[in-house]
């Protein structure tokens, strides 16, 4: 989980790999957006910066996959 939050705060990841990994290490545990939040805010030292990142990509694949989804 650490390696997929360092990508995730760093831009390093595809929309694939985002929504992979959220589902993998936070929603299977009953985990949220908010708890991505906050292991990044609380138990890394990436910053407001990547902690900016990591949300807006986070929120943005999800969206997307959803707009995806609604299209097929």
């Amino acid at each position: 989980m650490k390696l997929w939050l360092f990508d995730l705060a760093h831009g390093n990841l595809t929309e694939p790999e985002i929504i992979k990994g959220f589902i993998k290490y936070y929603v299977i545990y009953n985990c949220t957006i908010q708890n991505v939040q906050d292991d990044i805010h609380f138990h890394t030292m990436y910053g407001v910066l990547g902690e900016q990142t990591a949300l807006e990509s986070l929120n943005k694949a999800l969206c997307n996959f959803v707009d995806y989804e609604k299209e097929r």
